[in-house]
């Protein structure tokens, strides 16, 4: 028996959580099997397995009848047991990071479930429709072609979130029809052409995304692109498309007042890449060991017109394409306040200090660490979770005592995934920037991260001016039709940084022009000098 088990069987205790270097050993030893006597702690309401070579869920999963809580996030599964459906006091249910291929019909079985995560699989069809409770479902990076199948009741108030980005859907399901309780809807980086006029029967959806997806209206493309959900929605609602088998549950009358309808006049943009030789960054092999993928770039002569909109930009990118923090992070430097050449290191957490974000004074990596997660318990025991959520989620990718780090000749910068420092933070004055992404992932997520990044600054500070036509009205309502133009193109000017490894050897150059791929619909040009 793992002495982990045998505490948790002497103390009869109602959580068990197994991760760590220890803990992989175990598994790694046992070809991935589980100590099945985990499976006689019947009075277990939390099970947390992540980060192991698990590969096998046992079908004696069904015993544990008490269980609320089943994490086995980031292992090694392919299969679930039809026996999982058994556990009706299931509440929260995350499957993330596995190699999972199918769900069980038994999975509807779990009428209490209410969060459930399968992103970062290889799921194909999902069906969904009998978890009536449902109200949190992620099931993004997956290789979905259909729209879930979720619970159709009459107003149904449970369902908040759906989460599919990084799948293969082309359509978004009715099944999506009169869930009064929908807030967020993320259907990034799938085939979606067209979509639905049916949204706006969800009232209380604020949060949409529709990123990277083919859509064929050529206005509202560059709406998703550049503007925020409610300028989306509003578009959708007047010109979203109205299919044959859904056009009868869909209002099609114009409000009384009418509504603005923004033109947008096309202006092609420009990034130009300059050769930097000065910049350098140096790559320590045990830093690339434990956080392997690296990209800098620096910005020339950038003028940070609205800072708050800067940095809210930066927060979305966290929140989407990186993942809340868990596939990429990004941090962006004012480049004079960094002194020298910077390298990338590792060193004992209680070695490395740092001056956070906001912060007065240095704190070591260990105490910031530290107080990073004693707030995540606290939210997680206020909100009564059973598990991580939110930015801190992230925080269970660092284990052990050594982290990675950025400094330049007199400090560190940046202590990814955690924080940047606060003397290298920007500013409305700040002209030269240093831009950073870091992964654990892959080296493809952080070029796309760094893309999406080079576009948000490249479109943010494009001057954008609403001037109301009068004299032209609609043929129904009483709006005025609105005009929005840029003022000029916005040129973005992006310098090179190389990086070597500790003894001088040349690594790599970010960016070239094959680096910087955009679609021709964006209507951006990217020259190399």
């Amino acid at each position: 028996m793992w002495p982990e088990v045998q505490t948790a069987k002497e103390e009869n205790r109602r959580e068990l959580k197994l991760s760590g270097s220890t803990v992989r050993t175990r598994f790694e030893e046992a070809n991935g099997l589980l100590d099945e006597t985990v499976y006689q702690l019947t009075a277990l309401n939390l099970l947390d397995i992540n980060d192991t070579p698990l590969a096998e869920l046992s079908p004696k999963v069904g015993e544990l009848k008490n269980l609320q809580s089943l994490l086995l996030f980031r292992n090694k599964i392919c299969t679930i047991p039809i026996e999982i459906g058994q556990l009706t006091s299931l509440k929260v249910l995350d499957l993330s990071g596995n190699r999972i291929e199918s769900m069980p019909a038994e999975l509807n079985q779990l009428k209490q479930l209410t969060t459930i995560n399968f992103s970062a699989n290889k799921l194909k069809h999902v069906d969904l429709s009998q978890l009536e409770n449902l109200t949190v479902c992620n099931l993004a990076a997956n290789e979905l072609e259909e729209f879930p199948l979720f619970f159709c009741g009459k107003d149904v108030h449970h369902l908040s979130e759906v989460i599919l980005e990084k799948n293969n859907i082309k359509d978004i399901s009715s099944s999506l029809t009169n869930q009064a309780g929908l807030k967020l809807l993320n259907v990034a980086d799938n085939k979606i052409e067209l979509v639905p006029k049916f949204l706006i029967k969800c009232p209380k959806l604020k949060e949409i995304n529709l990123k990277d997806n083919p859509l064929k209206d050529k206005r509202l493309k560059k709406l998703v692109e550049q503007c925020r959900s409610k300028q989306v929605l509003d578009y959708v609602e007047k010109h979203g498309h109205v299919s044959p088998e859904n056009d009868k549950n869909v209002e099609t009358s114009e409000s009384p007042g009418g509504t603005e309808e923004p033109t947008v006049v096309d202006v092609r943009q420009k990034i130009t890449i300059t050769k930097g030789e000065s910049h350098k960054v140096s790559i320590s092999a045990e830093a690339k060991s434990l956080r392997p993928f690296v990209l800098h770039c620096i910005v020339r002569d950038y003028t940070i017109t609205n800072l708050k909109r800067f940095l809210q930009a930066q927060n979305d990118l966290h929140d989407n394409e990186c993942g809340k923090r868990e596939l990429a992070t990004i941090a962006t430097h004012d480049l004079t306040k960094i002194k020298g050449s910077v390298s990338y290191q590792a060193d004992l957490s209680e070695n490395i200090e740092i001056m956070p974000l906001g912060a007065k004074a240095k704190v070591t990596a260990a105490k910031y660490y530290g107080d990073l997660r004693q707030q995540a318990e606290a939210i997680r025991k206020e909100k009564k979770r059973s598990t991580y959520s939110g930015i801190y989620k992230f925080i269970n990718l660092l284990e052990g005592k050594v982290f990675v780090f950025f400094k330049d000749e007199e400090k560190i910068i940046s202590l990814p995934p955690l924080t940047n420092c606060d003397e290298t933070k920007v500013s409305s004055e700040t002209r030269h920037l240093l831009l950073e992404v870091t992964s654990s992932t892959s080296m493809d997520c952080c070029q796309k991260v760094m893309l999406a990044l080079v576009k948000k600054m490249l479109l943010l500070d494009v001057q954008v001016s609403r001037t109301h036509v009068e004299g032209k009205k609609k043929s129904k309502g009483k709006g005025s039709t609105t005009t929005v133009t840029y003022d000029k193109p916005m040129e973005l000017v992006l310098e090179q940084v190389r990086q070597h490894d500790t003894d001088g050897n040349f690594l790599s150059v970010y960016p070239s022009k094959a680096d910087l791929v955009f679609p021709e619909e964006d209507k951006i040009d990217v020259e190399f000098k």
